[in-house]
């Protein structure tokens, strides 16, 4: 303990300061790998939940954000509950109408061949 004291007293870095710091990254580590998607179903909600961060981040209603890319309010619903695959468009208008670009609403992939390594059982509906 003292050759940590000892460090911490040297970088002027308080021992509160550097336990919350690290359990901030402990905590977002922890968070990402149970985000991370493992097939399409996951990928899909993932995807849902992504848009509907950047919409509530925005303050905007599912009503604000599906009338400026001309859609009816339950198909984005859909799309933000996982259960659709929207079309490449659909997700550019979108990501157009939160003022931001397609891949920030993408879920992160690990490893991008898991998803030819499990047969296609999910058939999301398509918007």
């Amino acid at each position: 303990m003292s050759l940590v004291n000892f460090s911490l007293n040297e970088t002027n870095i308080n021992q509160k300061s550097l336990v919350m710091y690290i359990h901030n990254i402990i905590f977002w580590l922890s968070k990402f790998l149970r985000c991370m998607p493992k097939n399409d179903k996951e990928y899909l909600e993932e995807l849902g939940k992504n848009i509907k961060a950047k919409r509530k981040k925005l303050k905007m209603s599912q009503a604000d954000l599906a009338y400026k890319v001309g859609m009816d309010v339950p198909n984005l619903s859909v799309i933000e509950n996982g259960k659709s695959n929207p079309q490449i468009l659909t997700l550019a208008k979108l990501a157009a109408a939160m003022d931001a670009q397609v891949y920030t609403v993408l879920p992160e992939i690990e490893k991008p061949s898991q998803f030819l390594e499990e047969p296609g059982v999910y058939a999301p509906r398509k918007h």
